[in-house]
């Protein structure tokens, strides 16, 4: 019968944790307690115990050994350390890419970042795929990983390696299949950006890169469903990328998920590369991908010329299209200042109505066509998604979107054809520079006047090129990137970072159930010690919650915290004596 009691007490024992958890989180959000989901636990547990009921009327009570056994497996069950115990750290896109910079322009990460950061650290490698191959080799807990774990100087230094590797496999679990595409892009950047110990860059910084490295490398990150990458973006923004840099570099990461959304488990796979100076034009010209190629041809008059001459191009006006970079700056500025004005939404609420138009990515807010600062969006009656709750009187209240997103669009496609639009006469003489005769022909004179020109002419080339005078966007598919090193002949040296020989750089899996196996392999490192340091602190912050929900009456509740305080710091002890 001891069995049958801890079954029931460790169902008491958890249900009360769900209450005092429950009032706790209403008497934060001063929300108004509803009993109903405490109900529908009760009866699930209830279930539950009926279930062990059963069971239990198959064991033989008499047998002591019976019991021994069955009272081990609850033990072992008790012991066992579960996704749910990893650390938890607070999903903060905004709080991950925070740096604040001090007068003498030292950067100070946010507290939210450096929270992330202590885990992240520990992940062995100095580029993104030696990380990778060190997330991979701990995943599968290689005969090398146990020696390198055993081998620790300290037992703390195994323990706080193998906590990290778990806590990025939760946190990553957590960032791709928690979130709609658009929220988890951006919560992704920020976590890889503080992996490679660098930081977002904001919206509007004149480039198509998402973050930089902590060696201060800029990188475009790209997140897409397996067998749905594309590649592409704004072609005069990756110009100009070009110029500056020679180079841009490429993190393509495709997820292969499977499962229900939110419990969804699957692998992510890598790739990596660069546009260069000397391979862009062969890249675009080999993949015969129709976007890449209208925006590579050059004009014919400024071939003839050798660069001297730029012909019709003369007749454009000083002010170019903006790029889209630059549209989206100016949706951005607008927006936040109309939402603030007319709809009265708070600075984080006009960020979260930012994210959800996504106005920069979002290809669904148009129709066939889908050119920023050209192209009108769809009627606002198929926006209805374009949604976000607002609180009035404490209660949330759905806010539309659509109507002053499409009315800030209209007027930026009306002041831009006024400031850069063209007659007919001027966009026809422009055009036949880059369109006269057979198109493929056009193309491989472009390619080939381009590979032959020095650095400066090939600068001067792509600010000429069709896609960068008229803000065209450039594409490529999957099969293209992985076949890029093809692409990029003969000019492929620089196609791939240094200590990288193919566009694969790795692959990691992902999800709960994948987490839990990696906890059971990993179960002997994380001793006795440490299972009990995580049991009393989750049991730390549920009898703090307990004893402030109850309006600091509940004194059992406060020494219940105080002893399992006391428990921490006892094992804590126990394990630096160790060292």
């Amino acid at each position: 019968m001891l069995v049958l009691e801890k079954k029931v007490s460790l169902m008491q024992n958890d249900y009360n944790k769900k209450w005092r958890s429950f009032v706790s989180e209403r008497e934060e959000t001063k929300e108004p307690v509803k009993v109903s989901p405490l109900f529908e636990d009760l009866e699930r547990e209830i279930n539950k115990f009926d279930k062990f009921l059963s069971e239990m009327s198959s064991i033989d009570l008499s047998t002591p050994q019976t019991i021994k056994e069955d009272r081990a497996l609850l033990t072992e069950e008790k012991r066992t350390l579960t996704f749910s115990d990893l650390p938890d750290i607070p999903i903060s896109e905004i709080g991950w890419s925070s740096l604040q910079t001090t007068e003498g322009g030292e950067e100070i990460p946010s507290q939210q970042r450096l929270q992330l950061a202590q885990f992240l650290d520990n992940i062995k490698g100095n580029t993104l795929q030696e990380k990778l191959k060190s997330l991979s080799d701990f995943y599968s807990m290689g005969d090398n990983v146990k020696a390198r774990l055993a081998g620790a100087e300290t037992s703390s230094e195994a323990i706080s390696e193998a906590i990290s590797y778990l806590t990025f496999f939760k946190i990553l679990t957590q960032v791709i299949t928690n979130f709609n595409a658009a929220s988890a892009g951006f919560t992704f950047e920020s976590f890889l950006a503080v992996l490679l110990g660098g930081s977002q860059i904001a919206t509007g910084g004149g480039t198509i890169a998402d973050f930089k490295t902590g060696a201060g490398e800029p990188v475009s990150l790209k997140l897409y469903k397996e067998g749905q990458l594309i590649v592409g973006g704004s072609y005069r923004d990756l110009v100009n990328d070009l110029i500056k840099d020679g180079k841009m570099r490429y993190i393509c990461v495709t997820k292969n998920l499977f499962g229900a959304p939110g419990a969804q488990e699957g692998d992510l796979k890598f790739y990596s590369f660069n546009f260069t100076l000397n391979n862009v034009f062969n890249i675009f010209g080999n993949s015969k991908q129709k976007d890449s190629l209208d925006c590579m041809l050059l004009p014919r008059t400024f071939m003839a010329s050798n660069g001297e001459d730029v012909g019709a191009l003369g007749l454009m006006k000083k002010e170019e299209f903006p790029s889209e970079e630059e549209v989206n700056k100016m949706f951005v500025e607008r927006f936040k200042e109309q939402a603030s004005s007319s709809l009265g939404l708070t600075d984080q609420e006009i960020e979260e109505a930012l994210r959800i138009i996504d106005f920069a990515n979002n290809d669904d807010l148009y129709n066939t066509k889908k050119v920023r600062g050209k192209d009108p969006f769809k009627s606002s009656n198929k926006l209805s998604s374009l949604r976000i709750n607002t609180e009035t009187d404490g209660e949330p209240h759905p806010l539309e979107l659509a109507t002053l997103a499409t009315n800030i669009n209209d007027a930026i496609i009306a002041d831009l054809k006024a400031s850069t639009g063209r007659s007919e006469e001027e966009r026809a003489k422009i055009s036949k520079e880059y369109f006269s005769g057979d198109k493929k022909i056009q193309v491989k004179k472009s390619q080939d006047f381009y590979q032959k020109a020095d650095d400066e002419l090939k600068k001067k080339c792509l600010q000429v090129s069709h896609g960068y005078v008229n803000a065209k966007s450039f594409k490529l598919s999957e099969g293209m990137v992985s076949r890029i090193a093809n692409l990029s002949q003969p000019t492929v040296e620089g196609v791939f970072p240094e200590g990288q020989s193919e566009v694969g750089i790795g692959s990691i899996e992902i999800g709960s159930q994948k987490i839990s196996e990696v906890l059971s392999r990993v179960s002997k490192i994380l001793n006795e010690n440490i299972f009990d340091i995580f049991s009393n602190l989750k049991a730390l912050t549920v009898n703090i919650q307990g004893y402030f929900a109850g309006g600091l009456q509940d004194d059992a509740k406060a020494t219940e915290a105080q002893n399992n305080a006391n428990n921490i710091e006892k094992k804590t002890e126990k394990l630096k004596g160790k060292n």
